[in-house]
């Protein structure tokens, strides 16, 4: 009982920041993403404390949307949700080729998929199916559109990254604890903050590492060019990133994920090599030259010691044959890919991979797996194919291109400033689909809202140049 009071205490403590400034709410969501540990049931259901906080701050931002629009509201309520259905579609209001245009189109072709992925699973998994929906759909999509309709300045875009480093700077504090401590909550001494994974925790920091690390190299790349007020608000950016970085950096090397180290540094480097070929400032262009000469000389030199040192872990990486990460991975991926193969269209169902991992993956592979039981496919293209057929994929893989078109072609109307944030936030994206090759940097409550918060400020760009 004192929980649901202390529950409903918070809730309408976060219902007045909402009323003083719903804007200040969503964009500080970022650095409560990682509360979604907090769980409770109402009536039975499942909800995350994180889910109550985004339905909180999407009320008064739908509530002036359908206000606005008057002839919505003259109708009655199953006139309103016929027209709200066909209204992208009408030449009036918004010419379907618009609409195609923008990221709408695919996000509700993903809803579709998601929708059918849970519909095709068997009934002892529609319960965990539709908390799927809810918790890794539903939700941060909702999150994706109060942001997209928030984000209107520089300052905005500014405000929801740094409030997410912020809350990665805070859980790599927790990750330096358990290390120094000994306390840590996994069975394999692996530095995991508040998760029960290490590499969950691996996810969620690495973009963070990312857009800061980025951020440092840009008062590095464009400072020499910028006026003398500019330079020196990017120096003390410098300062005070570089120790944001370096914390956030420890972390990572402290959960011993090789995926998350190497694509952190995989997305910096081609960062680099991208500037290297678009700067014309010469001086500019040393510095990048020695920091790619320099870059390559660390990743030589840290390979060779490693393996000098024998560290297991690194020997492992060459194992293919054997139980180990990439023994297991290789069979996780056969598995997976023949899933796919028999059912390319459906998928499997959403969150169906554990099931059809622990009851098929003997047939599938001819032989006993390493591991009975594997929760997803620790590859993110094809754990979105399972879960959402082939029309998820395809509405992933779109919106992520249509992300990409959006802010270069935006970038030319945006202030410097401005432009580099999105750099740095494209960056994280990058990471992303990087890291997604060899683990599932999406499928999971923080960091689906991670995902969607990226794309809300990609995306934003063209509002935001329309508003200046």
């Amino acid at each position: 009982m004192i929980d649901y009071i202390a529950l409903f205490v918070t809730y309408t403590a976060w219902a007045a920041l909402v009323y003083k400034s719903t804007r200040i709410s969503v964009l500080v969501l970022p650095l409560l993403f990682p509360l979604y540990l907090i769980k409770f049931d109402i009536a039975g259901m499942p909800l995350y404390f994180i889910e109550g906080l985004i339905v909180i701050s999407a009320v008064p931002v739908f509530y002036k949307l359908l206000k606005g629009d008057h002839e919505i509201l003259e109708k009655n309520t199953v006139s309103k949700i016929l027209y709200l259905a066909k209204s992208p579609f009408l030449a009036k209001r918004r010419p379907f080729v618009e609409f195609a245009k923008s990221p709408f189109l695919p996000i509700t072709l993903f809803v579709l998929g998601a929708l059918i992925g849970a519909a095709i699973v068997p009934n002892e998994s529609y319960q965990h199916a539709l908390g799927i929906l809810k918790s890794w759909v539903i939700i941060p999509l909702v999150y994706f559109f109060i942001l997209y309709r928030t984000i209107k300045t520089k300052e905005d875009l500014q405000f929801v990254f740094y409030s997410y480093v912020a809350s990665a700077f805070f859980l790599s504090l927790i990750a330096l604890f358990q290390s120094v401590s000994g306390h840590y909550i996994t069975m394999d001494s692996r530095a995991s903050g508040p998760f029960e994974s290490a590499n969950y925790l691996a996810m969620y920091i690495a973009p963070a590492l990312v857009f800061a690390g980025v951020r440092v190299l840009q008062t590095f790349i464009h400072g020499p060019a910028e006026s003398a007020a500019v330079r020196i608000n990017s120096f003390e950016r410098r300062i005070y990133l570089s120790g944001i970085v370096s914390i956030i950096f420890v972390a990572l090397i402290l959960t011993q994920s090789y995926g998350g180290v190497l694509g952190v540094f995989a997305t910096i480097f081609f960062y680099i090599i991208y500037e290297k070929f678009k700067i014309k400032d010469k001086r500019s262009s040393l510095f990048l030259t020695k920091l790619i000469a320099f870059v390559c000389v660390v990743v030589v030199l840290g390979t060779t010691l490693v393996a000098a040192l024998n560290v297991e872990k690194f020997q492992n990486l060459v194992k293919f044959n054997e139980h180990t990460s990439i023994g297991t991975r290789l069979e996780i991926w056969e598995v997976g890919a023949k899933l796919i193969m028999q059912s390319p269209i459906l998928g499997v169902g959403l969150g169906e991979y554990e099931n059809a991992y622990t009851q098929r993956a003997t047939e599938l592979l001819g032989h006993a797996p390493y591991e009975p039981v594997r929760l997803h496919s620790h590859n993110l293209y094809m754990e979105t194919w399972i879960n959402a057929g082939i029309i998820g994929i395809a509405a992933f893989l779109w919106i992520v291109i249509l992300s990409f078109i959006h802010t270069k072609k935006t970038a030319i109307l945006l202030s410097v400033e401005s432009r580099q944030i999105m750099m740095a936030a494209s960056m994280m994206l990058v990471y992303i689909l990087l890291h997604g090759f060899i683990d599932i940097p999406f499928w999971k409550n923080d960091l689906a809202l991670l995902f969607w918060m990226i794309m809300a400020a990609l995306f934003s760009t063209v509002s935001y140049t329309k508003r200046t």
